[in-house]
């Protein structure tokens, strides 16, 4: 071989070397795997690459020009390339060109994931007490009204009394007047800051003044059965002075009589019920002597519910003077008002109906009203006798309840549970004595005075009833 073909070939072996050093010097494609994001995911990936590259043409050869210089016969070769499952190979062993795989295309969509929603948790229905309303509620609202000085009677009955109550605190409390005991008036009824009544003191009775008409026509004699102008100006005078109750109706019925009777045996010398010029002058003086209550009623019906009324006040006096009544007179007729009532009227042959009607009034105001003599035919009537106090000789040492209820405590008894008793009663004023666990004559007679305070039988035992008002302050459910 010539040494000028010799070095032609060293060269052109040099340029083929060169070549398969720089086809191995290729760059591993990224993996376009979708396994890699997880699994269970299927679409495309953010980082897929968006260019679309068309798929190698397996027909397609490329060439490649090597020119190698020379100072006058440059020698150029043309290579063919094959396509191979993808592949292009040159043709020169040990020389290959790897074809990228096509690259996927398309966008990654990511798709939020919502958060399951939270189920919303039920919410109380707020308590509200109002008128008609009853129960254990509202006993408890009327005790708290009672501390703060807003009523005195208690019987789980929202009537026209807690109403007017409940009002008076929301209006010195600067809450809405509505008589409605809604979630913001329990707040503010509960809470330290709550505004007490103001203290008012007891009213006293001014002593009568003269009316407008002290002169009578000596020809006037008013009876029964006579109506008009006069009539009535006459009960309206009698009602002042507290010897009827009731409207003047300007009819002189058997209750007018019997007011004229009750002005006359304390203010003139004789009584017939006939209002003459003698009874009258001295009906319409300034010094006509007042009732220490009405003789009888004229006009007016008292039924459940009324509030705040003298006539109630009057009615409650006597029905407590003749043994039916046990509460306080605080002019309000609730429940225990009303049992009283329909106890008097069974015991005197009445129509047992709870209303204090004019007939009810007059034969309640007469003497010939039968006092309480036991317990009377109307279902839930507490007319319960005073019993009378037998000295105690031996005591008898009572225990506790296992199962937490109370114990009925009676003269007699003696232990812890009197001792107990006996420190409540005299925390609240009913008890003045030592406090020695023996229910003697001092326990008997606190307990007595508690009962009449809080509208409960008198009977001088502390039964539950009496215990639960003493201790916790409410009235047991049909208490």
């Amino acid at each position: 071989m010539k040494p000028k073909n010799r070095k032609k070939l060293i060269a052109l072996m040099s340029l083929m070397a060169a070549v398969v050093l720089l086809a191995g010097c290729t760059t591993k494609p990224d993996n376009t795997n979708n396994s890699s994001a997880g699994a269970g995911y299927n679409g495309d990936l953010p980082w897929d690459i968006l260019a679309t590259v068309p798929p190698v043409d397996v027909t397609a050869t490329a060439e490649v020009g090597i020119t190698t210089p020379g100072p006058s016969d440059a020698v150029s070769s043309v290579m063919p390339w094959n396509t191979q499952d993808g592949m292009a190979t040159s043709g020169i062993p040990g020389l290959v060109t790897l074809t990228p795989p096509p690259i996927n295309q398309g966008v990654a969509t990511m798709v939020p994931t919502s958060e399951p929603t939270a189920t919303p948790r039920p919410t109380a229905t707020p308590l509200i007490l109002k008128l008609g309303s009853k129960g254990a509620e509202v006993r408890t609202l009327q005790t708290k009204l009672r501390s703060l000085g807003y009523m005195r009677t208690i019987d789980g009955d929202f009537g026209e009394g807690t109403e007017k109550a409940l009002k008076s605190f929301q209006s010195r409390n600067g809450l809405r007047a509505d008589g409605v005991a809604g979630p913001a008036t329990m707040t503010k009824l509960n809470s330290k800051a709550a505004v007490r009544a103001p203290l008012t003191p007891a009213p006293t009775k001014a002593p009568p003044r003269a009316t407008a008409t002290p002169r009578v026509n000596a020809n006037l004699y008013l009876k029964l059965n006579d109506s008009g102008a006069e009539v009535r100006r006459m009960q309206e005078r009698l009602i002042a002075l507290d010897y009827l109750a009731g409207k003047a109706t300007g009819v002189f019925n058997t209750a007018t009589e019997d007011a004229v009777i009750a002005f006359q045996k304390r203010n003139v010398s004789y009584f017939d019920g006939i209002a003459g010029p003698m009874t009258l002058s001295k009906l319409y003086s300034s010094t006509a002597r007042r009732a220490d209550r009405p003789a009888a009623s004229v006009g007016v019906s008292l039924r459940r519910g009324d509030y705040g009324s003298d006539a109630v006040r009057a009615l409650q006096r006597r029905l407590k003077d003749l043994g039916y009544y046990g509460g306080v007179n605080d002019g309000d007729f609730g429940e225990s008002t009303e049992l009283a009532v329909r106890a008097f009227q069974t015991v005197n042959g009445l129509t047992v109906d709870g209303v204090a009607g004019e007939s009810t009034l007059n034969l309640l105001n007469s003497n010939r009203a039968k006092r309480a003599t036991g317990g009377a035919a109307v279902p839930g009537a507490r007319v319960t006798p005073v019993p009378t106090y037998t000295p105690i000789v031996n005591y008898q040492n009572v225990t506790p309840n296992p199962t937490g209820t109370y114990v009925i405590l009676r003269p007699g008894d003696m232990g812890v549970l009197v001792s107990n008793l006996q420190t409540a009663l005299k925390a609240q004023g009913y008890y003045t004595g030592t406090v020695d666990g023996k229910y003697g004559l001092g326990t008997y007679e606190a307990v007595m005075r508690f009962q009449a305070d809080h509208g409960l039988s008198q009977d001088g035992k502390a039964g539950p009833a009496t215990q639960q008002r003493l201790y916790e302050g409410i009235y047991p459910i049909g208490s």
